[in-house]
């Protein structure tokens, strides 16, 4: 009977001690995890407005058109994605607009890994994209050609 109230001690402290070890490194995967999916979903952002701004270029009449119409609409696209991009360089090539030629919208964009990672992340990310789309051949571009 005076057995009773004894407890015998063995491994009860080793699973707080593994629990101590381990955690941080789990928090730092599930970290690094959303990192890298915000930074992809930052990169699709860009990709997206590249695709939207070839597709408002190739229906414009002209050249000019076609610039103006791609740089509103990346900056337009950019700017609803909620993507913090200070100055986008937008590259319209329409070297080739013509019917049945092509049209390309290039965009690169510098913007702070704090704003598409995690908070407080010090740097910096370029991310870029560019998109091309065909003019359809029987389309009169550029005043009946």
């Amino acid at each position: 009977m005076g057995d009773r109230g004894r407890r015998v001690r063995g491994d009860e402290g080793q699973a707080i001690a593994e629990l101590v070890i381990v955690a941080p490194v789990l928090l730092l995967v599930i970290v690094l995890m959303v990192a890298l999916g915000r930074v992809d979903s930052a990169q699709g952002d860009v990709e997206s407005a590249a695709r939207a701004g070839v597709q408002a270029a190739v229906v414009q009449a002209d050249a000019a058109d076609a610039q103006t119409q791609a740089t509103s609409v990346v900056t337009n696209t950019l700017a609803g994605a909620g993507l913090t991009c200070p100055a986008p360089q937008i590259t319209t090539d329409t070297s080739n607009f013509v019917a049945g030629g092509t049209v390309s919208v290039s965009v690169t964009c510098v913007t702070s890994l704090a704003d598409v990672s995690v908070p407080g992340v010090p740097g910096s990310k370029t991310l870029t994209a560019t998109a091309v789309a065909h003019i359809d051949e029987f389309r009169t571009v550029g005043g009946g050609t």
